[in-house]
């Protein structure tokens, strides 16, 4: 006998809605990635402000977009389906609302729009009739939706056809599943800075994350409602709620900054450290001060390498333990082969020689820390870590080679 977690349940369209919300929020993220390429129109994105997604643009005008979603198989929508009528419906009602703001709406579709015969149930044939031919009259599914829409309205037909006439479709747009690549190859186009996959989709996920937040009333009061410097709290209450649906570049850019933002250390003393690092730094300690290195220069190394634990612990975690061991051996080989080179240069028989060692270390991996190419990305003081984890390895030495239990370094 199956369990209830077993069964999905044939009665409970929860998942289904939650899906097409996180659909909707998906073309919104669409929507604000336009906001980065610098001679797009697009100024503004506004989530349920008067429709699904409010355009403004830098001429002072708006778009208004509705996103309609159907279930794989369902067919493409036509003329006379409830969704497209209630959309034209409300794309006259703003229209007639706010005369001359509006120069554009737009009515997405994952499931395209039925494009068969010049029927009426053809949209975008009928919507080419509006615009092109003003004096085409309908007498089947468009007839009944325009007079639908004028009474519904108590408007002039012609008040009808002039919104009509600025109505774009767009079915192409992504399937369910296929919707989060779609940005994730869009967001890539867009930042070319951002080469990792993960943080691609890292960057896509949070801006979801935003359009839903801004999309949604909140859950909370700000201390802002309740401590308002206006002369009339209601008009600050409610430019509060519409700032708060707003998205400009700005809160993209933060977005973006924060999801990629890299964390040297660890949020925590309690990871599980990787495999195969040595642990502790006792060792390091004794070999860079038997080197003359300096106490705090110890110390930022010891820091460091717990740096570079932690970013092996982060390859673990995204690309498996394989993948994060080879990169890990090509950041071993680079590192290791220019201590070993400041290693031969610095050395010196009867003198300690670390602290000049060092200096030509930092400045090799300052250097490296620019082929990002070859490093993954990681920053110097990663980098760096990586030397603590070599010398810790006993791979590096700051003076020559010696029994390690012959010196006790303390600090």
């Amino acid at each position: 006998m199956s369990t209830v977690e077993q069964v999905l349940s044939q009665t409970d369209p929860g998942d289904d809605m939650q899906r097409r919300l996180r659909y909707q929020a998906s073309y919104g993220v669409s929507l604000c990635l336009d906001l980065l390429v610098e001679d797009h129109d697009a100024r503004e994105v506004f989530c349920e402000h008067h429709e699904d997604f409010l355009v403004k643009m830098k001429n002072g005008r708006y778009v208004g977009v509705q996103v309609k979603t159907r279930l794989p198989g369902e067919g493409p929508f036509k003329t006379g389906d409830e969704p497209v009528k209630n959309a034209l419906s409300r794309f006259v009602e703003l229209d007639l609302q706010f005369p001359n703001q509006f120069f554009r709406f737009v009515l997405v579709a994952n499931c395209d729009f039925y494009d068969g015969a010049k029927l009426e149930t053809n949209l975008a044939h009928v919507l080419e009739m509006v615009r092109t031919k003003p004096n085409k009259t309908f007498a089947g599914t468009m007839k009944a939706l325009i007079d639908e829409i004028r009474k519904a309205h108590k408007c002039r037909k012609q008040a009808v056809l002039d919104a009509l006439k600025k109505v774009e479709l767009q079915g192409t747009v992504p399937k369910f599943e296929d919707m989060t690549a779609s940005l994730i190859m869009k967001a890539a186009k867009l930042r070319p800075d951002i080469t990792e996959v993960w943080a691609l989709e890292a960057c896509v996920k949070a801006l979801i994350d935003r359009v839903l937040e801004a999309s949604a009333l909140s859950c909370d009061q700000p201390i802002s409602s309740h401590f308002v410097s206006s002369s009339s709290p209601a008009d600050a209450a409610l430019l509060a709620v519409i700032s708060h649906k707003r998205i400009v570049l700005r809160d993209v850019m933060s977005v973006i900054t924060q999801t990629t933002a890299v964390l040297l250390m660890p949020p925590s003393n309690g990871n599980v450290m990787p495999t195969d690092v040595p642990t502790g730094s006792h060792i390091l300690e004794k070999k860079m001060a038997a080197g003359r290195i300096s106490a705090p220069s110890i110390s930022a190394a010891k820091d460091q390498q717990t740096s570079a634990e932690y970013q092996l612990q982060q390859w673990i975690a995204r690309y498996g333990p394989e993948a994060a061991s080879q990169r890990r051996n090509q950041v071993d080989l680079l590192v290791d082969t220019r201590c070993s080179e400041a290693f031969d240069s610095n050395r010196l028989a009867d003198a300690p020689f670390g602290t000049a060692m060092l200096n030509d270390v930092r400045a090799a991996m300052r250097s490296l820390a620019e082929q990002k190419d070859k490093t993954f990305g990681l920053k110097y003081e990663q980098l760096l870590g990586f030397v603590s984890l070599s010398t810790q390895a006993c791979r590096t030495w700051w003076s020559d080679p010696f029994p390690l239990e012959d010196v006790d370094a303390t600090f």
